[in-house]
């Protein structure tokens, strides 16, 4: 694969004089001596480009294999080399995160996309009823042909005196029908609400229904972003809970971003496996994650130079606040997601 990807090195005596086109300074090399700039060319067919940035990652000069070598076999030591000055030979820590991170997100679409058409295809009335009572969170009767089953809860968004036609939705032909069907319904107890809370929280819980695969996009989507939020987070943790060391705060960035670049790589492992043998992964899966508490643990170790023990208490308490701020942040995310649909 690195063959395909191989660029050849060209003599700085090869490249012809040239004027920059940000700064107009003229210089001869492939970067800009006065403002940085690349002279690559971007105004091009797609597959050029996208062929250029592969070229750079994967370049022949073995960046790739150094980088994802050290990353997942040794703990702690890319960034102990970003800090000694050897960088040429790895991927900037960023560029690193940022190619990791579309890796996953993509692979958990693509998952999630099948996830849905599996569910969406099912004609079986057992797991549609199951699916269906859902909306007894949100207070609603369900009424069938033969009897009603009042599902009022103490929620502060029940919806008293109205009711589902349950015999109804159990007709539809399959899962999404029968989302579609209740969609329309609820859309109509919305119309017919008088509260404003109770009626946007119809209208957000019709609209999931209706669309439930934009609602796994967009939650994806502010996942990504959350992710990049905490990247600083978890380094000023690790500021805080190493601060006798007085070292600078990029320090302890720098270590995160390769954390979470270790983190993303298990996590595209393990989707890919789910993609690619279904339900035949749980025991590789298991190991894998598993592999990620101990690989922090052992970076930790590593990067911070401190006892076994000491590190271990840092590594839980660590781990205890940022895993609690994580949750928030997925509730958070889901939320904010189900209120933009």
């Amino acid at each position: 694969m690195l063959v395909m990807f191989k660029k050849e090195k060209k003599s700085i005596d090869d490249v012809e004089q040239q004027k920059c086109l940000n700064c107009a300074h003229e210089f001869k090399g492939f970067y800009c001596p006065n403002c940085g700039q690349s002279i690559s060319e971007f105004n091009r067919p797609f597959g050029f480009v996208f062929y250029d940035f592969l070229g750079n990652f994967l370049a022949f000069d073995s960046r790739f294999i150094h980088t994802f070598r050290d990353l997942l076999f040794k703990p702690g030591f890319l960034t102990i080399e970003f800090f000694k000055g050897r960088r040429a030979r790895y991927a900037p820590p960023f560029r690193l995160y940022i190619f990791v991170s579309f890796i996953l997100f993509l692979l958990l679409q693509i998952l999630s996309g099948r996830g849905l058409n599996i569910a969406f295809s099912h004609s079986d009335n057992g797991i549609r009823a199951d699916s269906i009572e859902a909306i007894a969170e949100l207070g609603i009767r369900l009424e069938t042909p033969d009897s009603q089953a009042d599902l009022q809860t103490n929620d502060s968004t029940s919806v008293k005196g109205q009711s589902i036609d349950y015999g109804a939705l159990l007709k539809a032909k399959n899962l999404r029908e029968s989302l579609r069907n209740l969609a329309r319904q609820l859309g109509k107890l919305a119309e017919e609400t008088e509260d404003p809370e109770e009626k946007q929280e119809l209208i957000n819980f019709a609209n999931m229904l209706r669309a439930p695969d934009q609602l796994i996009s967009k939650t994806l989507k502010y996942l990504s972003y959350a992710f990049f939020i905490l990247l600083p987070v978890f380094a000023l943790l690790l500021k805080l809970f190493y601060l006798r060391r007085k070292v600078y705060y990029i320090r302890h960035l720098v270590f995160s971003v390769h954390i979470h670049s270790f983190m993303f790589v298990i996590l595209s492992l393990v989707v890919a496996f789910i993609l690619l043998v279904p339900g035949k992964t749980g025991f590789i899966s298991l190991w894998l994650l598993l592999a990620v508490p101990v690989y922090i643990y052992l970076a930790l170790k590593t990067f911070y130079q401190q006892g076994y023990l000491k590190t271990l208490m840092k590594f839980l308490l660590v781990g205890f606040i940022y895993n609690t701020v994580l949750i928030f942040a997925f509730v958070y995310v889901f939320i904010n997601a189900l209120g933009m649909l």
